[in-house]
């Protein structure tokens, strides 16, 4: 009962600080959305600098900034911004990793976090391929690289089938002929072997299981790669949970 009321008194308090932030009209912006457009991702981080003006007649301070998100990140006046003068806020976007489209809210609390102004940036982060063995973190040997090691699958009941992606690539100069073979019996994983990759060519393959009838609480099964005739030491571990 105690730790009901702790509580609810504890959504009331947090939602009447949420209830009690407005916007702040002390502050405007010059500028509420910026389009950076097209980027491309191996340039790296781009910036920009919004400006605001402190329309009030007392010193306004920004208490704090939230971006939401680690690829976007923020600078600014840690003074206050006295009556009529302007303040900067930069915010910087790393498109490392994050292709396509993007739009980042950005919120800015001042006045003892009781008001709040949002911002924007946005644009378009055209990619490039990176090297094999940052796409690909897992070397298993004679120039194949994997994005898993571990094929974690979770719980599963009996008849329930789930698929998981595995890519690969080919890090050598010459053709790679690849397949993969299970360790023990278990019948009730698939996928289809990939055949001749070209020298640094990747590609992706589908990994499927489908639980059946068990008394076991987990399997473990074992796939080895086979690269050009040679099955490999180290294996890709699948991870299955009974319930």
């Amino acid at each position: 009962m105690k730790i009901r009321i702790i509580l609810f008194l504890i959504t009331v308090i947090f939602g009447c600080q949420l209830y009690s932030q407005s916007t702040a009209t002390t502050i405007s912006f010059k500028e509420k959305v910026y389009d950076f457009g097209k980027i491309l991702e191996s340039k790296g981080k781009v910036s920009h600098t919004f400006t605001f003006l402190n329309k009030s007649k007392v010193p306004v301070n920004i208490e704090s900034i939230s971006s939401g998100c680690g690829c976007a990140t923020y600078s600014y006046n840690k003074e206050p911004i006295r009556s009529g003068h302007k303040g900067k806020i930069t915010i910087t976007f790393d498109p490392l990793y994050h292709p396509g489209f993007f739009s980042k809210e950005i919120t800015i609390f001042s006045n003892n976090h009781n008001k709040i102004n949002r911002i924007w940036v946005k644009g378009y982060v055209v990619a490039f391929i990176h090297p094999i063995d940052e796409d690909y973190p897992y070397t298993l040997g004679n120039g194949l690289h994997t994005s898993l090691k571990v094929l974690a699958f979770g719980e599963m009941t009996n008849g329930m089938n789930k698929q998981i992606k595995l890519r690969y690539a080919n890090n050598t100069d010459k053709p790679m002929t690849l397949k993969f073979v299970i360790e023990g019996s278990d019948k009730n994983i698939k996928f289809t072997d990939p055949g001749v990759l070209s020298p640094m060519k990747r590609g992706e393959m589908t990994i499927s299981y489908t639980m059946g009838k068990t008394n076991q609480k987990e399997k473990m099964i074992k796939i080895y790669p086979v690269v050009n005739g040679k099955k490999l030491s180290q294996c890709i571990q699948t991870k299955i949970t009974c319930i």
